[in-house]
């Protein structure tokens, strides 16, 4: 399954270049060795990655020139070590190889990028260090992070959903060990059939339930009809295709928990809306010249899936947000394939 990449994990999970620098370097500035570090390990991955770049000295923009492929990596001048800690005793340590080959739905990272590979899962009783050792310099650059442990969506009003409902509906999670600030989204579902070729193509788009992140609270509340809405202002009306639901996986539930890390990071790097102050990032990744920057943390999500009511179903249809956009029921898509 897809591991999608928060809003907040898409703040969450936009990787900051340059997080304090401004735009434009002196070229005759004393060089200084700057280490930024983009890892969030989940327990849940069979693999993770963590990205490890370096600051530069450049004339002129600085964002073009980190598009730079042989400017942005140190290569083969560092070692990278991650140590893991059960109960304060040193259990493992890994020397991480790196890779320019992932898969792309992995969401946080893209091709072509340099990544340090975990080699093993993640145990979430443990926490890691990150050591990473500048062969040329002797200089270390340290980062440690606990895990986010394994929760789960405790209730749902039912399955398949009423979705045409305009009251309140509740959802709730347990809470994971180390979580720290927790998001929640709905995800709609849905086939697109070429009228014309019978080619078809998933797609779907997801929406935050609420605004903000919850911190402590467990008990979440929005109202269903609200989806119909979600669905017109992101699905755009193309009559050369027909639209189709399946029974019982059109909907989905996550949510998102950071560990404390995470939640700062992301604090940092969000918008204030101030036009004069500085975007100075929060980072828990440690030096004693504190050239550093970026983030060493963890994150996991729990998600449930559900299919729509047949009332739903037809005011999907028909209904008068939604019914130009060609979407049919589940009980057609079955039909359509001799079911």
């Amino acid at each position: 399954m897809k591991k999608y990449l928060l809003e907040l994990l898409s703040v969450l999970l936009a990787i900051v270049l340059l997080p304090s620098c401004s735009k434009d370097f002196d070229s005759n500035a004393p060089y200084a060795d700057v280490t930024i570090v983009y890892g969030v390990l989940d327990a849940d991955q069979s693999t993770n990655y963590i990205k490890i770049y370096r600051g530069f000295l450049t004339e002129g923009d600085a964002y073009q020139a980190a598009t730079i492929y042989d400017s942005l990596y140190y290569f083969d001048k560092i070692k990278v070590e991650l140590e893991e800690y059960v109960a304060n005793r040193l259990t493992h340590t890994w020397e991480l190889d790196t890779t320019t080959q992932i898969p792309r739905e992995d969401g946080d990272f893209t091709t072509k990028q340099l990544l340090y590979v975990v080699p093993q899962s993640i145990n979430e009783s443990a926490t890691y260090k990150l050591v990473i050792t500048n062969k040329e310099t002797g200089r270390v650059v340290r980062a440690t992070t606990n895990i986010v442990g394994r929760f789960v969506l405790n209730l749902l009003p039912g399955s398949p959903l009423n979705c045409i409902a305009t009251t309140y509906s509740q959802l709730s999670f347990s809470l994971p060990d180390n979580g720290a600030s927790y998001q929640v989204y709905q995800v709609f579902h849905y086939i697109e059939r070429s009228k014309s070729t019978g080619i078809e193509v998933r797609k779907s788009f997801r929406r935050q339930l609420i605004s903000g992140n919850l911190t402590s609270n467990v008990n979440v509340q929005y109202v269903p009809a609200t989806l119909y809405n979600a669905i017109a202002s992101n699905v755009e009306e193309d009559p050369s295709v027909d639209r189709y639901i399946t029974v019982d996986s059109c909907i989905q539930f996550e949510i998102w928990a950071v560990n404390e890390p995470m939640k700062y990071y992301v604090i940092a790097n969000s918008t204030t809306g101030s036009v004069v102050t500085d975007r100075l990032s929060y980072t828990n990744v440690e030096c004693e010249d504190g050239h550093t920057a970026g983030i060493f943390a963890s994150r996991r999500y729990a998600t449930s899936w559900h299919g729509m009511q047949p009332l739903s179903q037809e005011e999907l249809k028909s209904g008068s947000t939604t019914g130009h956009l060609g979407f049919h029921t589940a009980a057609e898509y079955l039909q359509l394939h001799g079911y």
